[in-house]
């Protein structure tokens, strides 16, 4: 999808401007929202798709090792910012990417929960 092509050439031009820590902050700023939101379709698909929550684990598996690797080699937070600030715009890729849907989808969960 072109928002994220673009968002993420503008996410990797800045944080290579900044840096090495400015990258390892970026990387983990994205993998963390982004795996927030895998959790949540996973919880979703678990009862209503089971092969798609299983396709999604094992999306998963990258993602956290990218998440991983960037905690584990972030000295500093310098870029706490940085942080703020790529998490908002990950939050909001996904919200224009799914238009909604990923809103929607947590709203769902939690009335779920609950029952």
């Amino acid at each position: 999808m072109w928002i994220w092509r673009v968002g993420g050439g503008v996410l990797g031009l800045l944080s290579a401007l900044l840096g090495r820590e400015a990258i390892l902050t970026c990387t983990e700023a994205v993998e963390r929202t982004v795996h927030r939101h895998l959790n949540e379709q996973i919880h979703w698909a678990d009862t209503h798709d089971p092969e798609l929550a299983r396709t999604i684990r094992e999306i998963q598996v990258e993602e956290v090792a990218h998440l991983d690797y960037a905690q584990r080699h972030r000295t500093s937070d310098r870029f706490r910012w940085l942080d703020r600030s790529i998490s908002l715009a990950t939050e909001t890729l996904i919200w224009v990417s799914t238009r909604g849907d990923s809103q929607r989808l947590v709203a769902e969960i939690t009335r779920q929960n609950a029952h």
